[in-house]
């Protein structure tokens, strides 16, 4: 009962949205070109909503308990394919004359800004009232990364139990053979409504597969696809980073000088730092940061390393120091913040760098510590940000770093990158594991 009236005000929560969007879509389209219809025969236009909701249940998203960035990428999916449902619906009704085509799509982009907000917070607040909620049990818990993603992400509203007839089971196929799995299943699949199980292979992002059956064999085959092979995904990316650049270089560029002039006023030297890194196909690129360090900070590296061997280890190991004396004071801010790596924009217009990517390496690091998953990180374009920078970034140890740069370029998507960008701004703002 509680799933259900949970389901139909997310359906209700998902109407609301709709129509702020096309209030708020018809004011902003309405400063740039002026309409002969008024608001409410946009507002009354009630084939965007039946057509949305459709989509919605279609994809499944009120039956399903998606985490965020997935079902976000669903409601996006659904809002642009709703796009083309009503183009089509008002050329083939002969009313696309009345209706603005600005008006329309730019109440189609605030959906996309406020269905996802709306669904996280109301999500949120049913959960903690206990309206959403469902008891799971989770069979084999050594995976504690996993287990606390499912309990305390409450936007899944979950909770633990562990009632033998408990109606969703999950199972982490982890460390099990399948003989053992196919009994775990088996024994669930009878008295239980749901399994969900955890496929042991985790290097791939398994919901951007196409996965069918074959019927005589009774066998499964999951289509995996390299993305970054694609020409056509090739061009989509570059030309996303160039139309990303160009956005943002007239909002950068003040800071850029700002940042400039402090760095100038408190120590001597060059304002921006050029260190050559390996890029995409090995290619040798100068990565462009701030400078955030004293001139001589080679000289006092060296007599560091000389005198320390806890410096010299952690060198070693991360090549960077967590309290490097090298650094400047607003230098160390601007790592903290990351604002050091403003000036890889050019890198981006250059076409050496994508916004998102494996972090540069020099080829020391290549060869120590990415071996032969090199060829991986040579597939693509370093980035300015990264999978790895909001998975912890200098929090995690160099293994990490590689696993999360191979597992990026298997499972690229344009959505992956958008996310990352998303996640960026969260870690930049609240300095998570930066020095």
């Amino acid at each position: 009962m509680k799933n259900t009236i949970s389901q139909f005000i997310f359906g209700l929560v998902d109407i609301i949205g709709v129509f702020i969007s096309i209030f708020l879509g018809y004011y902003i389209a309405n400063i740039f070109v002026v309409d002969s219809l008024q608001l409410f025969d946009y507002l009354n236009f009630y084939h965007i909503y039946l057509f949305l909701i459709f989509v919605f249940l279609y994809e499944g998203i009120y039956t399903y308990r998606y985490d965020f960035w997935h079902e976000s990428k669903l409601l996006t999916k659904g809002v642009l394919f709703n796009i083309l449902l009503i183009f089509s619906y008002i050329t083939i009704a002969k009313v696309n004359k009345e209706f603005s085509v600005v008006v329309l799509l730019a109440s189609y982009m605030m959906m996309i800004l406020i269905l996802p907000i709306n669904k996280f917070f109301i999500k949120k607040y049913l959960f903690k009232i206990g309206l959403w909620r469902r008891k799971v049990k989770i069979i084999s818990k050594d995976d504690k990364d996993f287990v606390n993603e499912i309990f305390n992400n409450h936007y899944l509203g979950y909770v633990n139990s562990d009632n033998e007839n408990t109606k969703t089971v999950f199972i982490n196929s982890k460390n099990k053979t399948d003989v053992e799995l196919k009994k775990l299943i088996d024994k669930n699949i009878y008295k239980s409504d749901r399994v969900i199980f955890v496929p042991s292979i985790d290097s791939y992002e398994l919901s951007q597969c196409q996965i069918y059956g074959l019927s005589k064999t009774r066998s499964n085959l999951v289509v995996l696809k390299n993305k970054l092979k694609s020409k056509y995904r090739q061009i989509i990316h570059n030309v996303s980073n160039y139309i990303l650049a160009l956005l943002l270089l007239p909002i950068l560029l003040p800071i850029i000088g700002i940042l400039a002039y402090l760095i100038k006023k408190e120590s001597e030297g060059p304002v921006f730092f050029a260190h050559n890194r390996i890029g995409k196909n090995g290619k040798v690129i100068p990565t462009f940061k701030f400078r955030s360090m004293f001139k001589d900070s080679k000289e006092r590296l060296e007599k560091l390393l000389a005198e320390d061997d806890e410096i010299k280890k952690e060198w070693e190991t991360k090549f960077k120091l967590k309290d490097d004396p090298r650094v400047t004071k607003i230098g160390a801010f601007l790592r903290k913040t990351s604002l050091d790596e403003l000036p890889q924009i050019f890198n981006v217009l250059r076409g050496e760098m994508n916004f998102v990517g494996p972090r540069p390496v020099i080829k020391e690091e290549l060869d120590k510590y990415y071996k032969e998953n090199s060829e991986y990180y040579l597939m693509v374009k370093p980035g300015i940000t990264g999978l790895w920078q909001v998975s912890g970034r200098s929090d995690t140890d160099y293994d990490f770093r590689v696993s999360i740069d191979k597992w990026y370029v298997i499972n690229w998507s344009l959505w992956l990158d958008i996310t990352i960008l998303i996640r960026t701004i969260k870690v930049v703002l609240k300095r998570e594991g930066a020095y």
